[in-house]
Order: C-alpha cells, then sequence, then structure tokens
C-alpha cells in the first residue's frame, strides 16, 4: 500500500473557543493602550531630562559620536509592550498600541535628535588676505565646537539606528497582528522623519566646513592677481581652507566610524557644494595677468589633490576614496583647471 492509499486521519476542526477568551478582554484592552500612552510620554520626557543633565556626547570619549542609549532603552520598551499586547489580542488592540508607537517615535526624532542638532550661525564675514593672515587656528572661521560635531555625528548615528530598527519592528508588527490587520501597520511616515534628521545632519557638517572656507575664498577674489610678478608656494587663502578640512574631516569621519556610507555622503556634499563655489570666485579674479593665473592654477592643482584625499585626510589607515567621489573631484577640479587655462592664453 502506497502512502497516497493510506487512509488519511480527518482534519481536526477549527477550535470554536479559540481567541474567545482574548475577545472578551479587548475591550478592556485600550485601558492598556492609553496607560502605555502615559507611560511612553514620561519616558520621552525623562529622555530629554537626562540629555539636559549629563550633557551631549563628549569627543574624546567611547561615547563621542556613539548612539545615543536612549534609542535602545525606547525599542526594549517597545518589544516589551508588543509581546505583551500580542497575547492578550492580536486584533485592533495591536492597531491602536501601532499607533501610539508611531507618536513617540515622532516625539523622540524630534525632542531628543532634531531638537538637540546645533543651531548653525555664521559670523564670518568678508575677510581680507591680510585679516586671513592674521587668523588663529581657525577661530574666525570656525563656527562648530568639536563637541557640537561630535553631537551631530551621535545625531546622525541615533537617526541611522532608529531607521533600521523602526523597519524591524514594522516587520515584528506584521507578524504578531492578524493578517486581515496587516495592510494597517505601515511605519514609512516615521522611517522618513529619521531620514530627514539624518539629512539634516549630513547638510550641517556640510554647511560648517563650508562656512569655515568662505572667508578664504572672499581674500582670494580680493587678492591682486593682475600684480603677480612670480609663481611661488600655495597662497595663503589655500593653507586655510586646507587647515580647515584638516581639521574638521577627521573629526566627522571617526565619530562616523560605524556609519561609514553616511561619512561618504558628507564628502561628496562639501565637494559638489564647494568646488562650484571656488569655480565662482575664480571668476571673480580680475584683472589676471598671466602669471597670476599660473600661481591660480597652482593653487587650484594643490586644492585638487587636498580634495582628492579628503576621505582619508589625517588617518593613518589609507583607503582609497569611492569612484563616485573621486570622478566629482575630477570633473569638478578640471573645469576650474580649464578655465585658468584659457584666461592664461
Amino acid at each position: 500500500m502506497t502512502e497516497r492509499d493510506k487512509p488519511r486521519k480527518p482534519k481536526a476542526p477549527d477550535n470554536p473557543f479559540h481567541g474567545i477568551v482574548s475577545k472578551c478582554f479587548e475591550p478592556h484592552l485600550y485601558v492598556y493602550i492609553e496607560s502605555q500612552d502615559k507611560n511612553l510620554g514620561e519616558l520621552i520626557d525623562r529622555f530629554v531630562a537626562d540629555f539636559r543633565a549629563q550633557g551631549p556626547p563628549k569627543a574624546g570619549t567611547e561615547e563621542g559620536g556613539a548612539v545615543l542609549p536612549s534609542c535602545a532603552d525606547l525599542f526594549v520598551y517597545y518589544k516589551k509592550c508588543m509581546v505583551q499586547c500580542s497575547q492578550l489580542s492580536t486584533g485592533e488592540p495591536m492597531i491602536a498600541l501601532t499607533t501610539i508607537f508611531q507618536k513617540f517615535l515622532r516625539e523622540y526624532a524630534w525632542k531628543i535628535l532634531s531638537g538637540n542638532l546645533p543651531k548653525s550661525s555664521s559670523n564670518s564675514g568678508g575677510l581680507t588676505i591680510s585679516s586671513l593672515l592674521k587668523e588663529k587656528e581657525g577661530s574666525e572661521a570656525a563656527k562648530f565646537t568639536v563637541d557640537e560635531l561630535c553631537l551631530i555625528c551621535s545625531i546622525l548615528s541615533t537617526a541611522e539606528y532608529c531607521l533600521a530598527t523602526t523597519q524591524q519592528l514594522e516587520e515584528k508588527l506584521k507578524e504578531k497582528v492578524d493578517k486581515v490587520l496587516m495592510e494597517r501597520i505601515n511605519l514609512t511616515g516615521e522611517m522618513d522623519t529619521f531620514s530627514t534628521v539624518i539629512s539634516n545632519s549630513i547638510q550641517l557638517l556640510v554647511q560648517d566646513l563650508d562656512a569655515a572656507c568662505d572667508p578664504a575664498l572672499t581674500a582670494m577674489s580680493k587678492m591682486p592677481w593682475q600684480s603677480v610678478e612670480h609663481v611661488g608656494d600655495q597662497s595663503p587663502y589655500v593653507t586655510s581652507i586646507i587647515m580647515h578640512i584638516k581639521q574638521n574631516v577627521p573629526i566627522i569621519r571617526d565619530n562616523l566610524a560605524s556609519t561609514r556610507k553616511y561619512f561618504t555622503q558628507f564628502c561628496i556634499k562639501f565637494t559638489n557644494s564647494f568646488i562650484p563655489k571656488f569655480i565662482n570666485h575664480l571668476f571673480r579674479c580680475k584683472p589676471i595677468s598671466m602669471v597670476g593665473a599660473e600661481q591660480l592654477l597652482l593653487d587650484t592643482h594643490s586644492l585638487k589633490t587636498v580634495l582628492l584625499d579628503l576621505p582619508s585626510i589625517g588617518s593613518q589607515v589609507l583607503r582609497k576614496a569611492p569612484a563616485s567621489y573621486t570622478k566629482i573631484v575630477v570633473k569638478g577640479m578640471t573645469r576650474a583647471e580649464m578655465i585658468l587655462k584659457v584666461r592664461r592664453s
């Protein structure tokens, strides 16, 4: 007798009592949901108070650039709530709990992350070449302190963690809830909120370095290029730009070590901002002599070399820059060199 010929055991009928007990509890589970709303509100308030009391992560410590511990606490609490609720009901109360989760993911993003990003404030005026030469350690052009740069990186890293964990949370909620309710669980809006925090953090880092370089570019455009008599070493404005790059980039790279792709994004965004600005200031360098154009060509080559090395500048570990980044630098700075070669001729 084959397996197919063997008499099959009749399928047991669905348990008519399945879910009856939990269905009885469902109307009362909203009391539980409301209590979690209150508890999570208090938890967020505690995170805010702790951040104010303890201050941001300090540069040069293990905390520097690290994920804020409060976000792990939040998701641990979420997991506990989800497990408790799903043991009693996988129906509408789970949807109500998801709505509460969404509310406090947004609050965490606003109050703990976005709310603690340093404010950007430009304090760099139009410096002359003489004031540029007197600039000490970038004090006139620097905007964010090392601790502030470290904080931005920490908030960025935390937002990345929240983004990835929110995606996992959505998957877990869909596993727990009744199949007919799965489509109502959608945390895309909350993931977008964390993506916005990441973008804003990168933009702050770019703007800070950009603004630090602005006085040097202004000084470049005000130099008497028609009076240059011989080509020498790189000009003071180039030295100033390189100094700011060497000050900021290693700090940012070290504090984004766990999220390398966003450090690469920072490098690309800075270069995409700096090179067009540099070319724009090149056009302002007039009148210009042939020797002046030669000096600018040498300066441009120096900046090109530094920009190509920017991702690993000041690092003991030499790592080849991503091809996408190198392509942007070569294309942009080659255009600058061509402009000067035309003006030289």
